[in-house]
């Protein structure tokens, strides 16, 4: 078997006494512009519901729905025979409530739908025609439900005219399928030559590998096409707008290595950019705006794109780059020390030099300790409270120069300021909006317009007015759950090349701090995500992107969509890439960080089943969680534990799109 970059000239080579080529279909000769099989039913579903209406939302799943069905009922009188797709609408008929009349148009759909989205895959073409002008016999071998006809109609509208319907061998037709051997029997029959004399091309190790060689059939294997591929129970017409970037993606690594980094940064990344851009000109299109303010760090990229529009003759406003943070601004709105503060200032299992401490808390401390011993969180906090007073004038001294500072940035201006972050409980721009008003005596409002409102934003609310693009408190508990296990990954993609604000200076300029782990982790794989999402943000936005994606299709359900593609179903290269990654969230943002993917269990073998409550809270406060499981679950001795937490925590199971109730 090969799942090298081997071309196609170097196959035949290696087998030039072959006298017939059979090559499996989808994803070997023919592709989509989707960036897996499922999401052509959100293809569809998009068209019926601007069509049909309403009625016919969750179609998508439905259908992968309907194909397990029929699939199961199937199995039980024939375990080897594939279903056809007539009996798959059948369950879909029942499972939406349709009438029976509706099927017939349902099958003529899904086959121009199939037809209207095929591509040809580069290296089956390549082999296929190599093959014929050597004067080998081509034949199609495909495990599916479409019949030999519609296959033909998909391959011709790819570029394949030569492509006739006694070439196509599909197991619908033959009563088997490639993967339990029957259809093999099928394909001796039909090439009329020795097993030992023909090659079989596919992209499945064992349906186009080990099966055929099981018969005596030499074979090769080419996955590259199943890159884009993710958990095919998740389809909607949400998923589009990244499905057909990731598309676009694959096709263009056709043949060659992909940059995992740059596959997250053109697809995730440049979603996600660009709807911070999306959004803030919907608001500019419907009110006045005194001042646009990107926080550093989360809106750096997206301040980017946005003075490249500007420079590219785009009206847009001037618009500053901010630099806060959770920490500086709390410390600016602290009047007393108590004892919430205190632990707000030192988690619980940190150990702290007061040299560190003095760093947190902005001022020198009086201490009995050495200043470079490390000291318990009990003790370091004793420090603490032992310096209060000098603690609380550190803090106003420090809210004076962050005035100063928003001063110089026009956040202070009369009027209404837009502030774009990330989010998640907004608990930060909170404290700036009740800042800036009591400086200004209420002349200068902030509305903070974020990607993901956690739910318990609510209490700021009578704050800051707030908008949660993709998601906010109203959406559901689970989904709510979902977007927190995945919150460590995002901040950690969407960043900048500094460190994060910690203070400011006699002249009021932030301080940054810089830490080896992020430095580390920019240099090797943020700054390529980075790059990459810059240059497909903007296409995006001017209209140019090759995927035929444009900004109007930038909705907060399809940033949604995007979020928990790549965070709650990512794929095993992209856990691999940032498996090496720590992410810094200490208060003071100093110290090594924690892995975005965490190390397992010690002795996994024997964790009791009851601390898996502990083990999943640790997961979604400080790691990120799927990421985590996805390698847990590709581990033997570790499987049993992600496969214990999808089930205690249900929400947590890679289904993300939910059938609708009927």
């Amino acid at each position: 078997m090969s799942v090298n970059f081997v071309s196609a000239h170097d196959v035949l080579a290696a087998h030039a006494d072959a006298k017939v080529l059979t090559i499996d279909f989808f994803d070997t000769l023919v592709t989509r512009a989707v960036a897996q099989p499922t999401h052509v039913f959100a293809v569809m579903e998009e068209h019926l519901v601007t069509t049909r209406g309403d009625e016919w939302r969750g179609f998508a799943v439905l259908r992968v729905r309907a194909e397990q069905t029929a699939r199961e009922k199937a199995a039980r009188t024939n375990a080897v025979r594939d279903v056809t797709l007539t009996e798959i609408v059948t369950e879909l008929v029942d499972l939406m409530g349709l009438s029976a009349d509706v099927a017939d148009f349902l099958v003529g759909y899904e086959c121009e739908t199939e037809v209207s989205l095929a591509r040809p895959v580069q290296f089956g073409a390549a082999i296929a025609e190599a093959a014929r002008a050597r004067g080998m016999t081509v034949l199609v071998v495909s495990d599916n439900y479409m019949s030999s006809e519609h296959l033909v109609n998909m391959a011709r509208a790819a570029g394949y005219s030569w492509l006739e319907r006694d070439d196509v061998i599909v197991s619908c037709e033959h009563g088997g399928q490639k993967f339990n051997g029957k259809l093999w029997k099928a394909v001796l029959e039909r090439a009329g030559v020795e097993a030992q004399q023909i090659l079989h091309i596919g992209d499945d190790v064992h349906s186009d590998y080990v099966a055929p060689l099981a018969h005596g059939i030499a074979a090769h294997v080419n996955d590259h096409m199943r890159r884009s591929h993710r958990d095919m129970g998740n389809t909607l017409p949400a998923v589009l707008p990244l499905s057909r970037i990731e598309a676009n993606v694959r096709d263009v690594a056709q043949g060659e290595e992909w940059n995992v980094a740059e596959v997250l940064g053109a697809g995730f990344g440049a979603l996600l950019v660009a709807s911070q851009i999306v959004d803030v000109r919907n608001v500019l299109g419907m009110r006045d705006v005194a001042g646009v303010h990107f926080a550093a760090r989360d809106g750096y990229l997206a301040h980017k794109v946005w003075n490249m529009l500007r420079d590219r003759g785009v009206q847009l406003p001037a618009a500053s780059y901010t630099a806060f943070s959770r920490s500086v601004v709390w410390r600016s709105t602290l009047t007393s020390l108590d004892a919430e503060s205190v632990n707000r200032f030192i988690g619980e299992n940190e150990l702290l030099t007061v040299e560190r401490l003095e760093r947190r808390v902005g001022c020198s401390l009086a201490s009995q300790h050495a200043r470079s011993v490390e000291l318990s969180a009990s003790d370091a906090r004793s420090v603490l409270v032992a310096n209060a007073e000098a603690i609380v004038a550190a803090c106003a001294t420090l809210r004076q120069r962050l005035v100063t500072y928003l001063e110089r940035q026009g956040m202070t201006t009369p009027g209404h300021h837009l502030v774009i972050d990330l989010g998640w409980t907004a608990s930060t721009v909170a404290d700036l909006a009740e800042l800036v008003g009591a400086h200004t005596n209420g002349a200068a409002a902030i509305e903070a317009r974020l990607t993901g409102v956690y739910w318990d934003a609510s209490p700021n609310r009578h704050r800051l007015a707030m908008h949660g693009f993709a998601m906010d408190e109203f959406h559901s508990v689970d989904d709510n759950l979902r977007m927190l296990g995945g919150v460590k990954l995002f901040e950690a993609l969407i960043t900048a090349p500094h460190g994060s604000v910690v203070d400011f200076d006699v002249d009021c300029n932030p301080v940054f701090v810089e830490t080896e782990p992020e430095i580390s982790a920019y240099g090797s794989v943020m700054g390529t995500i980075a790059e990459a999402a810059v240059a497909g943000a903007l296409a995006i936005l001017e209209g140019t992107h090759p995927s035929g994606v444009t900004a109007s299709d930038i909705t907060g359900s399809a940033i949604w969509a995007a979020m928990m593609q790549v965070a709650h179903t990512p794929r095993a290269d992209e856990v691999a890439l940032l498996s090496q990654v720590r992410h810094v969230t200490a208060i003071d943002h100093e110290g090594s960080g924690t892995v975005l993917v965490a190390d397992a269990p010690l002795a996994p073998s024997s964790l009791p089943a009851a601390r898996l409550p502990d083990v999943y809270d640790t997961l979604i406060r400080n790691h990120w969680l799927q990421g985590s499981l996805r390698q847990w679950g590709a581990q033997a001795d570790t499987r049993w534990i992600a496969d214990e937490i999808h089930r205690i925590f249900a929400y947590m199971h890679p289904q993300w799109v939910q059938p609708p109730l009927r």
